[in-house]
């Protein structure tokens, strides 16, 4: 049996939500899973040249592909676009999607409903690892 690996998924545009999104993979590193968190692995990008564009496509796509499952940071105004690209990629693959947000506004109803309608959405890190447990 292969060790079980899960897709990191949020909003990269600043120092603070990649910080958090390192702070999740640690986390879930630390009670045995590998991790795909995209900024970390394939890097971000650093201007419009297209090879940059498609090898982090590229790179992204196969993880996607790879792993087992999602995690989705959701916290916002509204979720991030890419984020939500990764969540719904993963649903129609049939993977598990989890997200983490203890934002008090209303959750997008789609991006809800992926997340195991809310059932598999996690307001701290903590409650996070209890609920990825089982996959």
């Amino acid at each position: 049996m292969h060790q079980r690996e899960i897709y990191i998924a949020g909003p990269l545009f600043n120092t603070h939500e990649r910080w958090y999104l390192e702070q999740i993979a640690a986390a879930l590193e630390q009670v045995g899973y590998k991790t795909f968190l995209p900024h970390r692995d394939v890097g971000l990008l650093s201007g419009d040249a297209l090879l940059d564009r498609s090898r982090i496509f590229q790179g992204d796509l196969a993880a996607l592909e790879r792993c087992d499952a999602c995690v989705a940071l959701l916290t916002g105004a509204d979720h991030d676009s890419g984020t939500c690209g990764e969540l719904g990629y993963m649903y129609a693959k049939g993977k598990p999607c989890f997200g983490i947000s203890d934002d008090v506004r209303r959750m997008n109803n789609l991006i809800w409903g992926l997340c195991g309608e809310g059932k598999q959405i996690a307001k701290t890190i903590d409650e996070l690892l209890s609920l990825v447990t089982n996959i």
